[in-house]
């Protein structure tokens, strides 16, 4: 039950943010990663950062699994649960970037400085149903992109031929595929020809919007939210200065969740 969304303020600032309502037995590590780190993929040849990154990961076996982060060319990157969607290859593929779904971040992190940069590189990658290293289990993920210039894109393993899709709500969570939130929103919102106004008018009349932890509901809920309040004019901007969120269009989520706290990744590094 994991919600993401990024927020881009006046100033050009882009922040993606997401829970982590997925209960693991290994703690989820603030983990830093300086360029030049060699990390070894389930499959293949050791690689090598080439961007510092930061994020949160579990350390296993000397190998790091990274469920988010963001690099220092601002490229930022989050896993969320996709079941019953996903298709993998069931083995390696010949001249291909064999990668297991826990290698994702880590191979987007540290070779890619922006969303056009890993969709270039998207043709030369094959997921593989493997477990990774000392998992027991292959997970169905899907993932949720940013980069400096404020874009935010999806990708849906769906297909065993990957490409990115533009996020136009700038939210993810979970099963089903972004096109049928997104239909879902819109019917929601009465099919209006302005999503943006339609979240707002919503916002300012403090309308009840959909409650409870289904992936559906947390997303219309969450695209209502992002789209209906005032855009932050810089990352630093004063919380006491923005519109609050009011009591019945909160970010809530189930209270029996196992959470972690909301995790904010600006898309700049300080060294």
């Amino acid at each position: 039950m994991c919600t993401s969304l990024t927020l881009t303020a006046v100033d050009g600032a882009t922040i993606l943010a997401r829970t982590m309502d997925f209960p693991n037995i290994d703690p989820w590590l603030p983990t830093t990663l300086p360029a030049g780190t060699a990390w070894q993929p389930f499959f293949g040849s050791t690689q090598t950062t080439q961007y510092k990154l930061v994020g949160a990961a579990r350390h296993l076996d000397d190998h790091y699994l990274f469920g988010d982060g963001l690099n220092s060319a601002g490229l930022s990157c989050a896993e969320l649960y996709f079941p019953n969607r996903v298709h993998y290859y069931d083995a390696p593929q010949n001249g291909r970037i064999n990668l297991t779904p826990q290698d994702f971040i880590l191979w987007v992190l540290g070779s890619h400085r922006s969303i056009a940069d890993v969709a270039a590189d998207l043709a030369n990658v094959a997921l593989v149903a493997h477990t990774w290293f000392v998992e027991n289990k292959v997970y169905p993920f899907h993932w949720i992109l940013a980069d400096a210039t404020g874009q935010t894109a999806v990708l849906e393993p769906t297909t065993q031929s990957l490409h990115l899709i533009d996020d136009p709500v700038r939210v993810l969570t979970n099963t089903p595929e972004l096109s049928d939130h997104l239909s879902r929103l819109q019917a929601y919102l009465g099919n209006p020809s302005d999503l943006s106004a339609a979240a707002s008018a919503q916002i300012g009349q403090h309308s009840e919007l959909p409650t409870g932890a289904i992936p559906t509901n947390r997303f219309i809920r969450t695209a209502i939210n992002v789209m209906g309040h005032r855009q932050p004019q810089n990352q630093a901007e004063p919380k006491r200065q923005r519109k609050p969120i009011s009591h019945k269009s909160s970010f809530r989520t189930n209270k029996t969740a196992i959470r972690r706290p909301i995790i904010t990744l600006p898309t700049t590094l300080a060294y």
